[in-house]
């Protein structure tokens, strides 16, 4: 017979696992009803109070830029629009101009989209603007030839022949605030082989055949840049054309997003990548790959970097193939957890304007059940354009924000009232950093103050039925954890819904700056209290005030803005 303690003892042990047993089924239970409210929703009256007061600017001295561009000649008109659409976004006064004009504004920008420079201006008149002083930034090349040859002794040319396609990059003097010294640019840009004057300074060259990319070169009491290829054709390259600017300027100030961003689509959802075949790559099922795996490694990279996830679920597309089967344990559960780690869940939708749409209203009905008090504002847009008939979809009434894409017009920022909803773009792509995305990534960060990234959880665990992608795609994960989330610890985390109020004030704001000896005076209107402002300069600061600043490397500083009028004192020389 068992002792008095002993039965006590096993009785114990009896109670303590079956209550382990029983809270185990409650919980399983408990994940089809989820009482988690969205907190992402904006208010516009609290955006009314944390919006600052209009005030005069005209005293301060607002950027201007005369830009030079053909809209229809290939190539061509695609820098053209992207160098307008990029200075527009940060607000200076652009004059574009197609046919020679009589005289140039010193205090001008002059920026050329195509690489016939003769056809616009005079050259001979353009050297003598920038011996004057001027500052000209040549955007778009040069042509092979000598057509263009007055403009060698401009630039620092001794030599000139063909063009090739360069796409490793050595960074060989600071340019973006972040960068590496060497990175891979994914695109195609054709480069001029070019032999430059010792004098001329390179920011940047080709790794392989040493071509320079980037390179600067003073002129009498003036400055000329050029970009030697045709980079800006891609807005993900936009990064180069502020960089330029920071170049020909000992000072450059200009408003940028400040927040960092990142998308997860497709998840928590299975979609291709079934059972059968994560039991043959991984040994268990796709739900315990996601939970066990995939969104442990995630996770732990949100805690350590301080990085919330908008999560997007596909609800609308044009053939209803495109929805998979929903594992309900699987999305109740990663769904709680990426919300009660601050992140958010999105629509997502992929419709061809010329098709039909099909409406995946298994998943509306799964949501409503698993989180009936939360509410779906955001949308996120898979398709190349964006029709407002989709904001008219089932269950899309509470959209306020969408996510787009860099390409679209305006860079995919866009706030309408009438419309109701604020567009602010994804700019990159990809579970790969080494081959296109670091640059891309650190470019944009460079002319938008922005990290906006997607990845595609469902490509991680499997290209295809034969190869498993989780162990290569956990090192790029790694990369882009320690290259970029941990560089960026001075962008504010955001999910799609908290990136309204920047973008507002971004697109809102009116400004102004200008230096007088050792004193920067920043003058700015209609804009949100914290709007951020990149800073390059070439000294340093050794005071503020209305205006909180962190030094971020390469010459460059982050702003917050705080009051109408900065003062920002400058360290003596």
């Amino acid at each position: 017979m068992l002792s008095l303690k002993r039965w006590m003892y096993v009785a114990f042990m009896v109670v303590t696992v079956s209550s382990i047993f029983i809270l185990y089924s409650i919980n399983q239970e408990r994940t089809r009803n989820i009482q988690i409210k969205n907190t992402h929703i904006s208010d516009n009256a609290a955006m009314a109070e944390n919006t600052m007061k209009r005030m005069s600017i005209e005293e301060a001295h607002v950027p201007s830029v005369r830009i030079y561009g053909d809209d229809t000649k290939m190539i061509y008109q695609d820098i053209y629009q992207n160098v307008r659409q990029v200075f527009q976004n940060l607000h200076f006064r652009v004059t574009c101009g197609t046919e020679i004009d009589d005289a140039f504004d010193i205090k001008e920008l002059v920026v050329f989209c195509d690489d016939s420079v003769g056809k616009y201006v005079d050259l001979a008149q353009l050297g003598d603007f920038i011996d004057d002083g001027g500052k000209v930034l040549f955007a778009a090349g040069l042509p092979e030839g000598n057509e263009d040859a007055y403009l060698w002794s401009i630039l620092g040319i001794r030599e000139k022949s063909i063009r090739e396609n360069d796409n490793r990059l050595r960074f060989e003097k600071p340019l973006f605030p972040v960068q590496m010294e060497e990175m891979v640019y994914d695109g195609f840009s054709a480069s001029t082989w070019l032999s430059l004057r010792g004098d001329a300074k390179v920011y940047i060259r080709s790794a392989d055949s040493k071509v320079p990319i980037l390179h600067t070169m003073v002129y009498g009491a003036g400055k000329s840049c050029l970009i030697n290829g045709t980079f800006l054709a891609d807005l993900r390259c936009s990064g180069l054309l502020t960089g330029a600017v920071g170049t020909l300027w000992d000072d450059f100030i200009y408003p940028v997003m400040g927040t960092k961003t990142v998308f997860l689509d497709d998840f928590p959802m299975i979609t291709y990548v079934n059972d059968k075949l994560c039991m043959q790559l991984y040994g268990c099922s796709t739900e315990a790959f996601v939970r066990d795996v995939i969104w442990r490694d995630f996770l732990g990279m949100s805690l350590r970097t301080d990085t919330a996830y908008t999560s997007g679920i596909l609800t609308a597309a044009s053939l209803d193939e495109r929805f998979p089967q929903i594992n309900d344990s699987l999305f109740a559960a990663i769904g709680k957890s990426a919300l009660q780690y601050g992140g958010e869940l999105i629509y997502e939708t992929d419709c061809d304007r010329q098709s039909g749409v099909f409406v995946n209203q298994a998943f509306l009905d799964a949501f409503l059940e698993t989180f009936p008090a939360y509410q779906i504002n955001g949308l996120a847009v898979l398709s190349d354009d964006f029709s407002q008939e989709i904001m008219q979809l089932p269950g899309h009434g509470s959209i306020r924000m969408v996510r787009g894409k860099l390409e679209w017009e305006n860079a995919g920022f866009q706030a309408d009232e009438e419309q109701a909803y604020t567009m602010f773009p994804a700019a990159t792509y990809g579970n790969q950093m080494e081959d296109g995305n670091l640059f891309a990534v650190y470019s944009v960060l460079a002319s938008y103050g922005m990290l906006s990234h997607v990845f595609d959880i469902n490509e991680m665990i499997a290209k295809d039925e034969e190869t498993a992608s989780w162990e290569h795609d956990k090192k790029q994960l790694g990369i882009f954890e320690e290259k970029v989330l941990k560089q960026l610890s001075w962008l504010d985390r955001a999910t799609l819904s908290q990136t309204e109020l920047p973008v507002r004030s971004y697109l809102g704001l009116s400004y102004g700056w200008h230096r007088s000896g050792d004193t920067i005076f920043l003058d700015c209107s209609n804009m949100v209290r914290g709007q951020t402002f990149m800073f390059k300069t070439k000294d340093r600061i050794q005071s503020a005030k209305g205006v909180h600043y962190e030094e971020i490397g390469n010459g460059y500083y982050l702003l917050r803005v705080q009051q109408n009028n900065a003062v920002i004192t400058m360290e003596g020389v």
